[in-house]
């Protein structure tokens, strides 16, 4: 009888942890982690990464001597009903700390709404989600930094034009940068 017990509670436990939510989606209070469907893997071009993305998403490649970058979007839709999402490799020193957030909130007109230090995929990170105006349209943008070695880094970006369905957005895009894979 202990023997199932145990196994039983082992069971719950092995379960729970696979359905634990990261930091980012409990802050965004995202609920279903698996609405996209029909998804291709697409590698950056020097081969540092691979993300999933819907396969009818138009994706553009990018590489030079010190990044690396795939771009996708839903082109289908008007602008404001989805997001662009921009996740870029970057050859330099990325240092987590304030003076970095500090760094961020000068170089830009946008308000940060949140931010936090976590771990990403294992990885040490830094995420903030920013919200103000961009070509006179209301924008928001959730930016994540993940430190991949000493010398390089991610930077996810995606950003969201309008004022509807932006948490629905962001949690949407949470998903994608959860199946982000270092090669």
């Amino acid at each position: 009888m202990k023997f199932k017990l145990t196994l039983l509670l082992l069971l719950a436990v092995f379960l729970n942890s696979c359905n634990k939510k990261s930091e980012l989606e409990t802050s965004f209070k995202c609920q279903n982690s698996n609405t996209i469907i029909k998804l291709k893997e697409i590698k950056d071009v020097k081969k540092n990464f691979k993300i999933k993305v819907p396969e009818n998403w138009k994706t553009k490649l990018y590489f030079d001597e010190y990044q690396s970058a795939v771009f996708t979007a839903d082109t289908t839709k008007q602008l404001s009903e989805t997001y662009i999402l921009d996740t870029t490799w970057k050859s330099g020193e990325l240092i987590l700390d304030e003076s970095l957030e500090e760094k961020i909130k000068s170089n830009s007109d946008l308000t940060i709404i949140e931010s936090k230090f976590e771990n990403i995929n294992d990885k040490p990170s830094y995420w903030h989600h920013s919200a103000g105006k961009k070509n006179n349209f209301d924008f928001n943008t959730l930016d994540v930094y993940i430190k991949t070695s000493v010398d390089s880094y991610l930077l996810i970006s995606t950003q969201i034009y309008g004022n509807e369905n932006i948490n629905q957005r962001i949690c949407e895009s949470i998903q994608l940068i959860n199946t982000l894979e270092l090669i």
